[in-house]
């Protein structure tokens, strides 16, 4: 079961040169851009013969099916038909809300009318002056619920990524904070050995460092993370903030979606694909221990998970995402 009045991320705004298939919550999707730019998302299904469409190609403001040719535009609604000037009612498919925001393409799978555009995640700096990042996407073969936890308990951090961005910052304070809608969490580290990747930005070999997860359901957390070298006065600083977007595929797979923006050294190209490097390898050595916990929950799905000081964070959103989920199928009951 999944949150469906919220928007999800289904593509990057640098994907759609050409029509991209996606499977979001359980349902193949075709997402496209126009040729005056606007992105649109139907089911990926055409009403003709259920032929997928994202195979096809956009011509004007439609996207036309490969088979047959039939044309649909960004409502579903059938604009063409080769050789036929009679178009029937029946020929549509359906359709979502669509909003393209901060590099990311926002889909809405639930009820049409309650889409809000003021709820979309504030991925802005991944497109604010002052500011400069990169994107990606990634599949995973592990459920979205894991890659929440997984940002929401940075404690692996100083095992998985030893070699990458990790230190041993096990003594972490922590804090957390709870409100309708979004888990805040801290984790304020002083005095730990730097991380490799800020060696090798020519950090000294130790420094200070806070990270702030912040989470909004049901699946978008930004990562505030601000490093600091233990060098005096004029002590080196790095302040990033890392945007992620989780969106089911099934129950057990899902989409990831991330920024990495910095407001630092925002000309320089070098220090963009280092960044960018680094925190793909590093989402990497994530997704391979999620895809291998993954697969030791499906093969014993009732075994019991012990959780713990570290684990507060991932508690309260797995929390408040059921709660989302029960006021939802309340709504839809009644």
């Amino acid at each position: 079961m999944f949150v469906r009045n919220a928007w999800y991320a289904g593509a990057l705004s640098g994907e759609l040169t050409t029509p991209v298939g996606r499977t979001l919550l359980g349902q193949r999707m075709v997402i496209f851009r126009t040729e005056s730019g606007r992105a649109a998302a139907l089911a990926d299904r055409c009403a003709h013969r259920a032929a997928p469409l994202s195979p096809g190609v956009v011509v004007g403001e439609s996207i036309r099916c490969p088979y047959h040719g039939y044309a649909f535009g960004g409502d579903g609604i059938c604009t063409s038909i080769p050789g036929q000037e009679k178009i029937p009612a029946a020929a549509r498919v359906p359709a979502v809300p669509v909003v393209e925001r901060h590099g990311f393409v926002w889909l809405w799978m639930g009820e049409a009318a309650r889409a809000d555009e003021s709820l979309i995640p504030d991925f802005s700096s991944n497109e604010k002056p002052g500011w400069a990042g990169s994107t990606l996407h990634m599949h995973a073969k592990s459920s979205y619920l894991l890659l929440v936890e997984n940002l929401l308990d940075l404690s692996h951090v100083a095992f998985i990524h030893g070699g990458t961005i990790g230190s041993d910052d096990t003594s972490a304070k922590l804090s957390l904070e709870r409100g309708p809608d979004f888990v805040r969490s801290i984790r304020a580290s002083t005095d730990i050995p730097t991380p490799p990747h800020n060696i090798a930005q020519g950090f000294a070999p130790r420094c200070d460092q806070t990270k702030i997860m912040h989470f909004t359901p049901p699946s978008t957390i930004t990562l505030e993370i601000t490093t600091t070298e233990r060098a005096g006065p004029a002590s080196k600083s790095m302040h990033i903030l890392l945007h992620n977007a989780m969106t089911p595929e099934t129950e057990t797979s899902c989409h990831y979606f991330w920024a990495t923006t910095r407001d630092f050294q925002i000309d320089n190209a070098g220090v963009t694909a280092f960044m960018h490097q680094i925190t793909t390898k590093a989402f990497e050595e994530d997704l391979t221990i999620l895809d291998l916990q993954q697969a030791n929950i499906d093969a014993a799905p009732d075994l019991p998970m012990v959780s713990t000081t570290n684990d507060a964070a991932a508690v309260a959103a797995r929390r408040m995402i059921d709660d989302v989920l029960s006021r939802e199928q309340h709504t839809v009951a009644a």
